[in-house]
């Protein structure tokens, strides 16, 4: 898998700083699945037993017209059949620095195989993605230096009748959890409900993680280029336009 730091660089800080904390509420229902598979078993926090989760991408309506693809980013809540008010929050505030690193590591590297047709390793990649992304969240220890993943043990762990396909290709995204970055860069929007990171507080629902494509360098410049030609706009003058933005 490529890696290329000089992207990681700049992807670190738009993982800590970006959707800041906000107060206006969001509207968010589940309405489907997109690509992943049964589980097979698996034993999360939000109950010890063994249950065949779903393991995968979700769809959402948010506000009542926008509809997005989104991961599951709290193993400790359910989320709910019905239309719930979110906030909008940031990964470093909710996980720590060095777990948002992480989960912006496993995006850059690994998140648009999940977008694959499901026939052609979509399913398969969604759903190791999705248990990849629960193991960070529930079992790493940022006080210890690296990512320690064991899929056997811990809040998120595996059983005699998990997939075994998916044990295996968990292992290899966790596997490249090592503080390099791939060659993707995303933003996130992130919708919390009630106790994110199985902290203590009134119960809610579960939490999701919307991801959004930045732009390589040379593509934003491209398209800044074309603007600018069929609007007769200058760069510095698309420029001023965009910093003035409230």
């Amino acid at each position: 898998m490529k890696k290329i730091l000089k992207y990681g660089v700049i992807a670190a800080a738009c993982y800590l700083l970006a959707a800041p904390a906000s107060a206006a509420l969001v509207s968010i229902q589940e309405v489907d699945v997109g690509n992943g598979m049964s589980s097979g078993g698996l034993v999360l926090p939000v109950d010890t037993r063994t249950i065949n989760y779903w393991a995968g991408l979700q769809k959402l309506v948010i506000n009542g017209s926008a509809s997005v693809l989104a991961f599951c980013v709290d193993p400790w809540e359910w989320t709910s059949p019905n239309t719930v008010n979110y906030s909008t929050n940031n990964l470093g505030s909710i996980f720590g620095a060095a777990k948002a690193n992480m989960i912006g590591e496993l995006y850059s590297e690994a998140y648009s195989s999940t977008l694959l047709p499901g026939n052609l390793g979509g399913n398969l990649n969604a759903a190791a993605f999705q248990l990849a992304l629960w193991e960070i969240i529930a079992d790493d220890n940022p006080a210890i230096a690296g990512l320690q993943a064991n899929l056997n043990n811990g809040l998120v762990h595996v059983v005699q009748g998990t997939n075994a396909s998916l044990i295996a290709a968990t292992n290899v995204l966790l596997s490249h959890i090592d503080g390099v970055y791939g060659n993707e860069n995303y933003t996130f929007s992130f919708y919390t409900n009630g106790r994110s990171a199985g902290q203590a507080g009134p119960a809610g629902y579960q939490d999701f993680l919307v991801a959004n494509r930045v732009p390589e360098p040379g593509t934003i410049s491209l398209i800044v280029s074309a603007l600018s030609a069929l609007s007769g706009l200058s760069v510095l003058g698309l420029r001023r336009r965009q910093s003035s933005r409230p």
